[in-house]
This record gives C-alpha cells, sequence and structure tokens, in this order.
C-alpha cells in the first residue's frame, strides 16, 4: 500500500546508532563494573573500623601495661627515674600511633547512582568533554535521563560515572576523578 509508510510508527532510535553518529564509543559496562570493585577493594573499611570493639580494649589494655611497667619497674628499682622514662616512652609511641594513623577507623566507601539533569552537569562537576556529549545525545534521544554515579565514603564523593538511559539501554559516557578523566565515550 502507498500510505503505509505514513501510518507506520517511527522507530525510536539507540543509543548506539546515535553515538555512533557522533563518532564516539561507549565506555564498556564492563570496565565500569570491574573500576567500580576495584575502587571498593581501594576504599574498604579500614582494621580498626571491622574491628571497632577492639579498639577502645586495646588503648584501655596499653595503659593498663603502662601502669603495670611501671609498677614493676619501680618496685624493682625504687627510687629511679626508670619508671617515668618508660611511661613517657609508651606515651609517646601511642600518641605517635595515633598521630600517623595506625589507629584510624574509617568507614568502607558505598556506590550510589541519582538522577540529575543535563542542565547541571557542568555545575555538579562533570568533565565539559564528557557534559557536552551527554548533552548532545540528550537531545537526539528525547526522554534519555542521566545518572550519576558517585562513590562515597563518610559524605566524600570519589570517583564519579555518568550514564545515559534510554529505554532500556544504559550507556557509560565517562569515569573521572578531579580533573583526571579515567574513561570517556
Amino acid at each position: 500500500m502507498p500510505f503505509d509508510t505514513l501510518l507506520a510508527p517511527v522507530q525510536p532510535r539507540l543509543l548506539a546508532e546515535i553515538l555512533d553518529e557522533q563518532g564516539a564509543k561507549p565506555v564498556p559496562l564492563e570496565a565500569l563494573a570491574a573500576h567500580k570493585q576495584a575502587q571498593l577493594e581501594r576504599f574498604a573499611p579500614s582494621f580498626w573500623y571491622q574491628h571497632q570493639t577492639w579498639l577502645p580494649v586495646g588503648l584501655i589494655g596499653s595503659v593498663f601495661c603502662m601502669a603495670m611497667s611501671g609498677g614493676v619497674a619501680n618496685g624493682v628499682l625504687p627510687g629511679s627515674l626508670l619508671p617515668s622514662w618508660l611511661s613517657l616512652f609508651w606515651l609517646g609511641v601511642m600518641t605517635l600511633l595515633i598521630v600517623f594513623g595506625v589507629f584510624r577507623v574509617s568507614a568502607g566507601a558505598r556506590w550510589r547512582e541519582r538522577p540529575v539533569a543535563v542542565e547541571f552537569l557542568a555545575e555538579i562537576g562533570v568533565p565539559m568533554r564528557i557534559a557536552r556529549l551527554a548533552r548532545d545525545l540528550h537531545r537526539e534521544a528525547p526522554g534519555s535521563a542521566m545518572i550519576l554515579g558517585e562513590l562515597l565514603q563518610q559524605q566524600v564523593v570519589l570517583d564519579p560515572y555518568l550514564l545515559i538511559v534510554y529505554g532500556n539501554e544504559r550507556i557509560c559516557l565517562g569515569i573521572w576523578d578531579g580533573r583526571r578523566i579515567i574513561a570517556a565515550a
């Protein structure tokens, strides 16, 4: 029939086709998954965070040991300055361990994804190259959504990434760390 093409519904274009027209290749989702897992391992909870009950036991135990060593030394060498020097040495060691972060209690990192408006990509720190491509794709694929993934560790954002979602398609447009782009479409 001559008018069938006028009545046929318009087939939506795939994001992969639009991206190909732009001359860009998406970041493989496998690479994103590997990056996410590597970052979770890199920013894993500290030993002291995982064993929080042992930290006060260790600190109180060290004070108890300091008192015992001072008492023993004072009993062995009455009238000497050795117990005070031992106590001062032990307090210095504990202070250095705390100052240099041996007892750092940091929670593990977690990934969070949230939708973002295309208009605010530059304001939230998306690198210009990735934001420009995202705006172009969003214009070509009306109804698409931008998803910003963020690695959070104690409310600090580490290694964000940007996805575009259109229907059942999810394409990673880029991964960055501050100003350094790790991977980009």
